[in-house]
C-alpha cells in the first residue's frame, strides 16, 4: 500500500483524467441511501441484504476481505484491532468465507525484534476464521514497506538470506493448516512500470530475491500456494508485460510459484473491458492461479462506482476467477488516496451501498448461469 501514496498524487495524470472530472463527481449521501434502500427493498426488505458469502459458496468461490487488523499497535498509522467491534465482526462473518490481514503479518510488526516475534494479531486472525469456517490468506511476507532496521543493515547476502529463511520458515510452521495460501512477494515492480523496486531484498540479493523467497516459502510450507503479488497492471500495458515477463521467467526456472494476485485499486474509472480476462488466459496457459487480492474501488459518485464493482466483479467470474477479495469492507476503516472517497462496500455504519448489490448481483448472474449450463448439459445427456 505504501505505492499508493505516489499513485495518490499522479492518478489522474496516469488514468488521462482531469481535475475537471472531479468537480463533476459529487458526493451524495442521499443518492446513495436512496439507491441501496431500493436495491434493499429488492432484496426483501429489513435486513434481507442477501449474503455475498452465500452466493459465493453456491459456486465453490472465496470472496473474502483483506486489510483486516487484529494487532494492537497504532504504529501502523492505523486503528487497532478492528475485531474489537462486534458489528465489524458479524459483518465479516455473515459476508465473507475468506480474510486476510492489513499489516500483521509484515516483517516489522510480526518481527519488530531479531527473533522476537509478535503473533498475537495473526493468532487473533486463526481464531476467528476458525471460528466461523472461513479461510485465512497470508499477505506481506515481503513487502515495499514495513522492513525493520535489523534487517535493512545487513549487507552479507548469506546474513540477509538467513534471515529470509528463519523469518518464513517460524511464521509458516506455526501457520501450517491454518493458512492455506501467501502473497509472498508484494509490489516487485515499480509503480509505474519500468522494471523491478530496488527495495531492501533487491540491493543486497539483486533480482533474484522474488526467486528465493518463493523457494524459502515452498520449503517452510510445501501445501501452501504461493502468490505474487501487484499493482496497477489493468491499466498499465508496459508493466502489464512486465509482471507477466517476470512471472513467466519464475515458472521457466521452476521457481514453486502458484499465481498472481492482482491488486486492483480502481481510481475513478474501471479497467478496459477485457483485460482482466486476457490477463488471467495468459497465466492460466502458464498453469497458475489468478486471484484478486484488494479490490476497491475511489470515486466521488456511488453510481459509478458500484457500476466499477460490479463490472469487475463480472468480468472475473466469467474470466475464471475464483477468488476475489476486497481491500478492508467498511469506510469505517477505509484508506484512500484521493480526499474524500469511500472506496469500501459497506458505509461506515455497516449499511450496504450500491456497490455492495453491484457485487451481489454479479455472483448471483454468474451463479445463476452456472446452474443453467449445468441443466442444459445434463438435459442434452439424457437426450443422447
Amino acid at each position: 500500500m505504501k505505492t499508493q501514496r505516489i499513485v495518490a498524487m499522479l492518478a489522474t495524470v496516469s488514468l488521462g483524467l482531469t481535475l475537471s472530472v472531479l468537480s463533476t463527481q459529487t458526493a451524495n449521501a442521499a443518492t446513495t441511501k436512496a439507491i441501496a434502500t431500493d436495491q434493499r427493498r429488492a432484496n426483501g426488505g429489513g435486513d434481507a441484504i442477501g449474503s455475498l458469502r452465500d452466493e459465493a459458496e453456491k459456486a465453490g468461490l472465496l470472496i473474502g476481505s483483506g486489510s483486516i487488523k487484529a494487532m494492537t499497535t497504532t504504529s501502523d498509522g492505523r486503528p487497532p484491532n478492528y475485531l474489537a467491534e462486534q458489528e465489524f465482526r458479524k459483518v465479516l462473518a455473515q459476508q465473507f468465507n475468506s480474510l486476510s490481514p492489513e499489516n500483521d503479518l509484515k516483517w516489522q510488526f510480526i518481527e519488530p525484534e531479531e527473533g522476537v516475534f509478535d503473533f498475537k494479531g495473526i493468532d487473533r486472525l486463526v481464531e476467528f476464521a476458525k471460528e466461523n469456517h472461513m479461510q485465512l490468506k497470508g499477505h506481506g511476507l515481503i513487502s515495499s514497506c514495513c522492513n525493520p532496521d535489523y534487517l535493512t543493515a545487513k549487507s552479507d547476502p548469506v546474513e540477509f538470506r538467513a534471515a529470509m529463511v528463519e523469518h518464513f520458515t517460524k511464521i509458516m510452521k506455526r501457520y501450517k493448516g491454518k493458512m492455506d495460501r501467501y502473497d509472498v512477494v508484494t509490489e516487485a515492480l515499480e509503480t509505474f512500470g519500468g522494471g523491478l523496486q530496488h527495495n531492501d531484498f533487491y540491493n543486497v540479493l539483486g533480482p533474484d530475491y522474488i526467486a528465493e523467497a518463493f523457494r524459502i516459502a515452498h520449503t517452510a510450507d510445501p501445501k501452501a500456494k504461493l502468490f505474487i503479488n501487484d499493482n496497477l497492471v489493468e491499466f498499465l500495458p508496459g508493466k502489464r508485460q512486465e509482471l507477466y515477463d517476470l512471472v513467466s521467467g519464475l515458472v521457466a526456472d521452476g521457481v514453486p510459484i502458484d499465481g498472481v494476485a492482482l491488486q486492483m485499486h480502481e481510481t475513478l474509472q474501471g479497467p478496459p473491458p477485457g483485460v482482466i480476462t486476457e490477463m488471467v488466459n495468459s497465466y492460466h496457459a502458464l498453469g497458475l492461479e489468478v486471484s484478486i487480492a484488494e479490490l476497491d474501488v475511489h470515486t466521488y459518485d456511488p453510481v459509478s462506482q458500484a457500476k466499477i464493482y460490479g463490472d469487475v466483479v463480472a468480468e472475473a467470474l466469467a474470466a475464471g476467477i475464483t477468488e476475489i477479495s476486497v481491500w478492508g469492507f467498511t469506510d469505517k476503516h477505509l484508506y484512500t488516496w484521493l480526499p474524500g472517497a469511500k472506496p469500501c462496500l459497506f458505509d461506515e455504519n455497516y449499511n450496504p451501498k450500491p456497490a455492495y448489490f453491484a457485487v451481489l448481483d454479479a455472483l448471483r448472474n454468474y451463479v445463476q448461469n452456472r446452474q443453467q449450463s449445468a441443466q442444459a448439459g445434463r438435459r442434452s445427456l439424457q437426450h443422447r
